[in-house]
């Protein structure tokens, strides 16, 4: 099967979901949109299932509790204030295409 794209895989939500998941989803899925290059990325709703979720993924993002984690190669890479999360997202995302 040949890939073209990112596929992006989302947590299902839980109790311990601690960000607005559905709209980062769609936040990841718009800055995602113009990449070309087969990439798996990981979007979850909280940082306790985070690195295993993402262990898979090229880059994952987890939120937290008013801030959040962003995975590169199933490790984390850099935990940053929920405001500053999207903006280090989509610039770790941008240093793998």
């Amino acid at each position: 099967r040949r890939s073209f794209g990112p596929e992006i895989i989302s947590c299902p939500t839980c109790a311990r979901t601690k960000v607005g998941l559905e709209r980062l989803v769609q936040e990841v899925e718009r800055l995602a949109r113009p990449i070309q290059k087969p990439l798996k990325i990981a979007v979850m709703g909280c940082v306790v299932n985070g690195p295993g979720e993402a262990r898979d993924a090229d880059i994952g993002i987890a939120g937290g509790e008013g801030e959040g984690l962003i995975f590169l190669k199933g490790k984390p890479a850099l935990k940053v204030s929920e405001e500053k999360l999207l903006g280090e997202f989509e610039r770790l995302l941008h240093t793998l295409v």
